[in-house]
């Protein structure tokens, strides 16, 4: 792959609402903090800012609604190099939105408001963008219409890559098995590789099995590891101290930073590396992608990532 690569992330974007509070509320009870900021988020589309870091086109197809704060998350985006002309908007209702409770950890519980137009329908998409695409990214979250955008841009030549996210699937669905069909690159944290396997690496095996070429596992702290059809290993991880102050959108900076290195042409250890050390810049600074613009930018340098290879026995 080179510069000229292109990757289409079809999703949703969000504004977010991160209050810090000193414990997490569960169950019939309550938190009282304070107001830590207001950001633009969204899993596609702090994915798809994450992987136009590394020089690629990326277009992020969406649909936002009215008020300022998705006129200023929009405008982000653009800042950031993503391409939004094909995303619609909807100025009847208000954009999608997250509560996201943080602890002093870092540590989050969100909570999410669908406003009814979280994801573009199908027939919304203009799926002439995908031609050319050499990675069309759908959000997971409704297997059904993932495996719908999979589709458009498997007839279209492109190669998939899906983030499985543990509460948006279960291991039996029909559908399940017809996104993973679709898919080359899976991602999937630890919660997720549970629902699967006993081990993360059996996770893996399972979707390798289904259809992926390449598993993408997140570890958290403990960095991520890559799997492909050949059994060989890469993990990397970080070796310095990293001080957490929130989560968020650290999947997504691992996945988008993750394509867009690959897509710019590195090979899977490296882009692995690039990967890390991007979703580690993300966990320093509230909020899903604000560790890319003004101080947070490149505060992690890249050099503290190590990375070594395995081969899994058969």
């Amino acid at each position: 792959m080179s510069a000229a690569a292109r990757l289409v992330v079809v999703g949703d974007a969000s504004i977010d609402y991160f209050v810090q509070v000193p414990h997490i509320a569960g169950n019939d009870n309550k938190a009282i903090g304070s107001l830590s900021g207001v950001y633009g988020g969204g899993m596609s589309a702090n994915l798809a800012a994450a992987a136009a870091q590394h020089g690629i086109a990326v277009d992020l197809i969406t649909k936002t609604g009215a008020g300022p704060d998705t006129d200023a998350a929009l405008a982000e985006l653009r800042r950031l190099g993503v391409s939004i002309e094909h995303s619609l908007r909807d100025l009847e209702h208000p954009t999608w939105m997250c509560f996201v409770q943080l602890d002093a950890s870092g540590e989050k519980a969100l909570t999410g408001a669908d406003t009814g137009i979280k994801i573009p329908a199908i027939e919304e998409i203009d799926a002439s963008v995908l031609a050319g695409a050499d990675i069309v990214a759908p959000l997971a979250d409704d297997l059904e219409w993932a495996a719908a955008v999979a589709e458009l841009g498997r007839e279209r030549g492109t190669r998939v890559a899906v983030d499985l996210e543990p509460d948006a699937f279960e291991p039996d669905q029909p559908e399940f098995a017809r996104l993973l069909g679709l898919s080359d690159i899976v991602f999937l944290n630890a919660a997720s590789a549970a629902k699967l396997a006993a081990t993360p690496r059996d996770a893996a095996r399972q979707l390798i099995r289904l259809g992926a070429e390449l598993v993408v596992l997140s570890e958290g702290a403990h960095g991520a590891s890559a799997v492909d059809r050949d059994g060989v290993v890469h993990r990397a991880r970080s070796t310095g101290e990293v001080t957490a102050v929130d989560t968020t959108g650290a999947g997504d900076a691992l996945a988008g930073a993750f394509l867009g290195a690959l897509l710019a042409g590195a090979e899977v250890p490296e882009s692995l590396r690039r990967a890390v050390a991007q979703a580690t810049r993300c966990v320093t600074a509230v909020g899903g992608r604000t560790y890319l613009s003004g101080s947070q930018r490149g505060e992690r340098p890249d050099d503290l990532i190590t990375i070594t290879t395995e081969r899994q026995p058969s």
